[in-house]
């Protein structure tokens, strides 16, 4: 029980050791203030108790994005050591092993991986899904 609570649990019984009666006009605005100051300290301790919930609540969500800033703050700059790393290492400019090419159709730049490219696969462009490399014609097959 709060103090609110305790204060009014005094008063009603205050009023009760001194007899007061709901007969008389007094009697029944004192007892009337009694209970309307009762449901205020009942809805107070309701109150108290959803903001300790919420205090409880919003301190695990500020662990919670302590952690993520942590995790994600962390592994930026470990990322960020290992790009600058890579583009020294670079002599043309292409990082983390993937190969920019740009479609002869509609100029879109596309990104290929490297160690997992194959001349022999037909590469479509994303934007005009035509052939990104086209096939050489013989010099002999112009039909000229």
């Amino acid at each position: 029980m709060s103090k609110m609570g305790e204060k009014v649990a005094y008063l009603k019984g205050l009023a009760q050791g001194l007899g007061v009666d709901a007969q008389s006009e007094q009697g029944k605005l004192m007892l009337a203030m009694i209970d309307t100051l009762e449901v205020f300290a009942q809805h107070n301790e309701e109150l108290e108790e959803r903001l300790a919930e919420l205090s409880e609540y919003v301190e695990e969500i500020d662990s919670d994005v302590s952690d993520l800033e942590e995790a994600l703050f962390s592994e930026e700059e470990e990322d960020f050591d290992e790009d600058a790393d890579d583009e020294e290492d670079d002599e043309d400019g292409n990082t983390d092993g993937m190969i920019e090419y740009e479609c002869p159709h509609c100029g879109t730049v596309i990104f290929f991986d490297e160690d997992a490219f194959d001349m022999e696969e037909e590469h479509l462009c994303p934007n005009c899904h035509r052939k990104v490399f086209e096939e050489d014609e013989d010099p002999g097959e112009d039909g000229e």
